[in-house]
């Protein structure tokens, strides 16, 4: 069989950004028999952090087109180590009304960075309350946390990568 009818890997880029919930449901489901049935690996681009983390079994984010956050679904969303992927996971609507009340939203200061100008070291520092001295001049250390057997790893390009979301109080 041609490669092009049986792949390994299928991109999807925003495929229910435009749909009504229920309708986005019903696709996401979809897509996951299908991934279950053909044994196929999705590259699943999406803004919408609910789509993410129902669909994904480990995440990236990215930040002005470099990849600064690397993890397992669960531990990225429940321990984000970088400060931009916490303050994005702060950002996101909850329904539980007693996770809301715990959880605030980080709000970021500073400038946003023109993707054509990008800031020396940290391309997050303009924005980022943990910003120090040393952001301004290096480029930041991959910082990895293991997270169980089998090598499985949390990653985050961070000079002062966060331990848990209590680390912003």
């Amino acid at each position: 069989m041609r490669p092009a009818l049986d792949p390994d890997v299928i991109v999807r880029d925003e495929p229910v950004s435009a749909l009504d919930l229920s309708v986005q449901a019903q696709v996401l489901n979809v897509l996951s028999e299908l991934q279950a049935r053909l044994g196929v690996a999705y590259v699943f681009i999406s803004h919408d952090l609910s789509v993410v983390r129902y669909i994904s079994d480990r995440v990236t984010v990215m930040y002005l087109g470099k990849v600064i956050e690397h993890g397992g679904t669960e531990d990225v969303f429940a321990h984000p180590r970088h400060p931009y992927t916490a303050a994005l996971m702060s950002a996101a609507p909850v329904l539980d009304a007693s996770r809301a009340a715990r959880d605030r939203e980080i709000r970021l200061k500073g400038e946003i960075p023109s993707p054509f100008d990008i800031p020396s070291g940290c391309r997050f520092r303009t924005c980022c309350p943990h910003a120090r001295d040393v952001c301004a001049t290096e480029a930041p250390p991959l910082a990895v946390r293991e997270t169980g057997g089998g090598g499985d790893a949390h990653t985050a390009l961070c000079h002062f990568p966060l331990e848990a979301r209590s680390a912003w109080a």
